[in-house]
């Protein structure tokens, strides 16, 4: 039997793929079931705005915990498969305590379920590495681009049947049970989701792997050297921003819940709307940056990102909300693209795997930070108003705010970017890293679906098509012509 690279008999290899694109679904299912809900179920358990902004932080801050240890683990464990399973298994059994809180909820119940759902995300961070090394080994290099597409597509719609039957799912079911074992029936769908994600795990082929000692980006680089100075600003703006976006973002969905009185199927529905939006922007997006520079998508779309918690604070109309939720998967499809585009592009292939993971320090550290900081301000200050505005929406104004400031202190930096190949495979390395993160107290990124949604879509869409795009390559010209009257100006001036 014919072998490839990996040592593997072609029909080995073939069936490995299909596990491996079985655990992407089930891992959306579970994503779609298990992380998007969970807010709304602890918010409807009594959850104060302090603990939902823990919920975002804490597994923020396990994962980045654990990515110290990630390589050192994959030297130790000889069997990526190994170690892949056991954090698959880990990740599903954490749904177990959350699912015993739903049923017999107590005191605790809340910090309970933020803990075991913390330690589940960050067991599922911890086996990334082992996990895409691995995969790559198993995935002829031609192949890739088709199959991570093809796979891609399968776990985009996965994650939008799920969090959108989710929503009317646990609505159903409270007509004839308490909530508690609404989102107990739906979390015992994600804990059997995950568990079938590492069976398939289980059940793709191992392949040899021999730990290599690579060069470095240290910490003590980043802040030492003057030649990794771009880095660090870029560290800098990722952090800064992430921060800013996480101080309003883990309370969309007790705004929606509580103060817009929204039941939890209206909530999936948004949910729905924005992962759709995001499928379909994110192709619009790889196209400008072809055609106009990823740093000019980067400074258009962090400049468009103060403008989505600003749009809540004049209207909770739910069919407003729709419109704000495309939006919003608008500009954070374009943002997340031009953000990896740039980590990608900073340091050298031998470089990369050491800076991703300062980048995921350093991102997941103040995302966890700005959580934190949403909370405590709500629970510090919440009868303080500006502009007429208090509790959530001011938090939604400062995030605004935040986020306009940080866009305009780095924005020199942003403006002179280097360029960047944006390639079909690389954009497709995107959907694992982003696709499954809580937001807005939900699945926030999905990525690469424009073929899935054409699918669907094509015949009544080619009009809009075409008028979308020739209106994007517009607002590209606009925006680059923009950027270059910056850079000019900073050039004369040294300064903004």
């Amino acid at each position: 039997m014919e072998e490839n690279a990996s040592g593997l008999g072609i029909e080995q290899r073939k069936r490995s793929m299909k596990n491996i694109t079985a655990d992407g679904m089930a891992y959306a299912v579970m994503a779609g079931l298990g992380d998007a809900y969970l807010p709304a179920s602890l918010v409807l358990l009594g959850a104060g705005d302090f603990l939902i902004g823990l919920l975002a932080a804490l597994p923020q801050i396990v994962g980045a915990a654990l990515q110290f240890f990630s390589l050192s683990a994959m030297r130790a464990v000889k069997g990526r498969r190994l170690l892949v399973v056991a954090g698959s298994l880990a990740q599903a059994l954490c749904w177990l305590p959350v699912i015993a809180t739903m049923l017999w909820p107590g005191s605790l119940s809340p910090e309970i379920a933020i803990a075991f759902f913390s330690i589940g995300f960050g067991a599922a961070l911890f086996v990334n590495p082992a996990w895409s090394s691995w995969v790559a080994d198993l995935v002829p290099e031609n192949e890739r681009a088709g199959f991570f597409a093809n796979r891609n597509r399968l776990m985009q719609a996965a994650l939008f049947v799920a969090t959108f039957a989710g929503g009317w799912a646990v609505q159903a079911l409270q007509l004839q049970y308490s909530a508690g074992v609404a989102f107990a029936a739906i979390f015992g769908i994600a804990f059997f989701a995950r568990l079938s994600s590492a069976w398939f795990n289980a059940r793709t082929a191992d392949v040899p792997y021999e730990a290599k000692l690579a060069s470095e980006v240290k910490f003590k680089h980043l802040f030492l050297l003057p030649s990794y100075r771009n880095e660090l600003w870029f560290l800098g703006f990722v952090a800064l921003m992430g921060f800013s976006v996480q101080f309003a973002s883990p309370f969309f969905t007790p705004y929606m819940l509580h103060d817009l009185g929204f039941d939890v199927g209206a909530l999936g529905t948004l949910t729905a709307i924005a992962i759709v939006a995001k499928i379909v922007a994110f192709q619009y997006w790889g196209h400008a940056i072809d055609r106009f520079k990823n740093s000019t998508v980067l400074l258009a779309t962090a400049l468009l990102a103060p403008i989505v918690p600003l749009l809540w604070l004049f209207s909770g109309d739910f069919w407003m909300l729709c419109i704000f939720q495309v939006f919003s998967g608008f500009v954070w499809a374009g943002y997340d693209l031009a953000v990896f585009n740039s980590a990608l592009s900073l340091v050298g292939r031998e470089l990369r795997p050491s800076f991703i993971s300062k980048y995921n320090i350093f991102s997941s550290l103040a995302s966890a930070a700005g959580a934190l900081a949403g909370g405590a301000f709500l629970l510090a200050f919440p009868d303080v108003s500006l502009l007429g505005f208090s509790g959530i929406l001011l938090v939604f104004l400062l995030s605004g705010v935040m986020r306009l400031a940080t866009v305009l202190v780095f924005s020199p930096k942003i403006a002179q970017g280097r360029d960047v190949l944006n390639r079909h495979e690389d954009r497709a390395m995107m959907f694992r890293i982003v696709a499954v993160h809580p937001t807005q107290g939900a699945v926030a990124q999905v990525v690469h679906g424009w073929d899935f949604t054409r699918k669907i879509v094509r015949d009544g869409t080619q009009t809009s098509h075409e008028m979308l795009r020739e209106g994007l390559e517009a607002t590209g010209d606009i925006v680059r012509s923009g950027s270059r009257r910056l850079m000019s100006k900073i050039g004369r001036k040294g300064r903004l």
